[in-house]
């Protein structure tokens, strides 16, 4: 009997644990924060120095972990410029993540 309601209360335990977790990974960015990260996107892909460092700014974080976690149409930041031919933002994001002058030349 006793073994047995001890599994039972494990059991809640667990289940109300995994649904803590999941709900917690769930919730979405504030919109002020997703708003800024979206024009993060778009700084990149317009080819402005000045853009993107305005955007980068404005969301309050550096571009070394905007880098890490960000992503524009399922590609990094670095990627995504050079995919969009904006060659001066991607050089300036790749000497602020501190990437070597080969990264340039073998992503595409």
């Amino acid at each position: 009997m006793f073994m047995s309601r001890r599994v039972t209360q494990l059991a809640l335990l667990g289940i109300t644990l995994s649904l803590t977790a999941t709900v917690a990974n769930a919730a979405p960015y504030p919109k002020h924060v997703e708003k800024n990260l979206i024009a993060v996107c778009e700084a990149v892909k317009s080819d402005s120095r000045l853009r993107l460092h305005r955007a980068v700014k404005a969301t309050g974080f550096k571009m070394r972990y905007i880098h890490e976690g960000l992503v524009c149409n399922g590609q990094d930041m670095l990627t995504f410029a050079l995919t969009h031919n904006a060659s001066k933002n991607a050089q300036l994001i790749a000497r602020r993540i501190n990437a070597s002058s080969s990264v340039l030349t073998a992503k595409r």
